[in-house]
């Protein structure tokens, strides 16, 4: 099962190479104190990387962590879960898919 996700990863590092090796031209990024040059390839992918890494926090932020807590203040009242109901069959065929 953990040959999956090596595969992935490799594929990701091969189009990484190649994106690199296909864009070979540079980047001043001028930060009016200080200036970084960078080859394109790779000023693409940090900050493809860091726009990422950003939507993630905020999902985080502002889904997930507010939604645990409140499973967390649910499972300390005791409140119980409804039960699962499955679906029924109305079409008469014997499943339970439209």
């Amino acid at each position: 099962m953990r040959v999956v996700p090596l595969i992935l990863a490799l594929l990701f590092l091969l189009a990484g190479i190649a994106f690199g090796a296909l864009n070979p031209g540079d980047v001043t990024l001028d930060f009016h104190r200080c200036q970084l040059v960078l080859p394109l390839g790779v000023a693409l992918i940090a900050f493809g990387l860091a726009g990422a890494l950003t939507a993630g926090l905020l999902l985080w932020l502002t889904v997930i962590w507010p939604q645990r807590r409140r499973i967390a203040a649910l499972s300390r009242s005791g409140v119980q879960a409804l039960p699962v109901v499955a679906p029924t069959d109305l079409s008469g065929t014997g499943s339970a898919e439209p």
